[in-house]
């Protein structure tokens, strides 16, 4: 018989499950869960470790953008999640990993990115009513100013502008380029062709929170807020520099807040291709109490520096699903940050 292991790299790394229809490939994914599901390593994990869940769009009519790239869940997915997550593990306040005290058996936090609107009218909601805290991770740039996020403004241009891959290619850059883009080549690209219509990116990224709905939740004991940088970029392909001040600017727009915490997560968040050694040294010297990274992998330690998240789409969408998230979460490799 397959060893876990066996089986989770044979689904994620053979060709001809690769080109499986979609519905072949579902039922695998789910019949490897209910396998992992009671796997003694798996329950080890979770029992002794910090398992992390990421969230970005809660809407029954997600956007183009949140779509296209698997941002969403929908209002009977996310109830559906919660209440699985609720019902495995113990979910704590994200506080709590700043106090420095032991966390109970099982323990688990639910974090939001960016700031949807939906996160706030669905998501938010959804919790309150049943009494479970959250973080969101806000980019306070794109909320002050109304202006979209730099990875819908650079997939926006990718699909309905010709002139930008041929600008990105030009200039060495590799899809997807909003992992590549910089400040200063975006504002090369606006002085070649023009300012970019940012009403039709923000239709193309969906509705974003603002000021008047942050300051409704600033007294809420269920959330708290987190940086995200005030802009969206992502952080490797920042100069040192860039990353201070956009860190800095966000922190200082977070500050009016009374639920606001000292915790960073990385815009796209996988080690490697966005960010490195270097960008967690320079968070830590500014004062970060804890990062969290989309890489994956259920936290052994829950008291190092960086942290690794669960995403889930609406894909992950029942029991089996989602077992099949958290065992390859627990086999997923490790990185060397601290």
């Amino acid at each position: 018989m397959l060893s876990e292991n066996k089986l989770l790299r044979t689904y994620h790394h053979q060709p001809k499950l690769a080109s499986m229809s979609s519905t072949i490939r579902g039922m695998l994914k789910k019949a490897i869960g209910l396998f992992v599901r009671l796997r003694p390593r798996v329950q080890h994990s979770i029992n002794t470790g910090l398992t992390v869940f990421a969230f970005h769009e809660v809407s029954d009519s997600p956007s183009e953008f949140a779509t296209k790239y698997g941002l969403f869940v929908t209002t009977k997915t996310f109830k559906n999640q919660i209440k699985w997550i609720k019902s495995n593990f113990e979910i704590i306040h994200p506080s709590m990993l700043l106090k420095g005290v032991p966390l109970p058996s099982r323990a688990a936090v639910i974090t939001f990115d960016d700031g949807y609107l939906g996160t706030f009218e669905n998501g938010l909601s959804i919790l309150e009513e049943n009494s479970i805290p959250s973080i969101v991770f806000l980019n306070m740039g794109a909320v002050l100013t109304k202006t979209p996020l730099l990875s819908a403004i650079a997939c926006y241009l990718d699909i309905y502008e010709p002139n930008f891959e041929i600008f990105c290619k030009q200039r060495g850059l590799r899809r997807p380029f909003h992992l590549t883009l910089n400040p200063r080549l975006l504002e090369e690209y606006q002085n070649c062709y023009g300012d970019i219509n940012y009403s039709l990116v923000t239709q193309f990224q969906g509705a974003f929170v603002d000021l008047n709905v942050l300051q409704q939740w600033n007294a809420s004991s269920f959330v708290c807020f987190g940086n995200h940088l005030f802009e969206h970029w992502n952080a490797i392909a920042l100069r040192p520099e860039e990353l201070r001040s956009q860190y800095l600017d966000n922190e200082a727009a977070l500050s009016g807040f009374a639920n606001k915490v000292n915790m960073f997560a990385f815009t796209n968040g996988h080690p490697i291709i966005c960010f490195d050694q270097r960008d967690v040294e320079i968070l830590y010297s500014l004062g970060a109490g804890k990062i969290f990274s989309a890489a994956g992998g259920v936290n052994a330690n829950y008291n190092q520096f960086l942290l690794g998240r669960i995403s889930l789409c609406e894909l992950d969408n029942d029991s089996a699903a989602l077992w099949f998230r958290i065992g390859r979460a627990v086999f997923h490799r490790k990185f060397s940050f601290t």
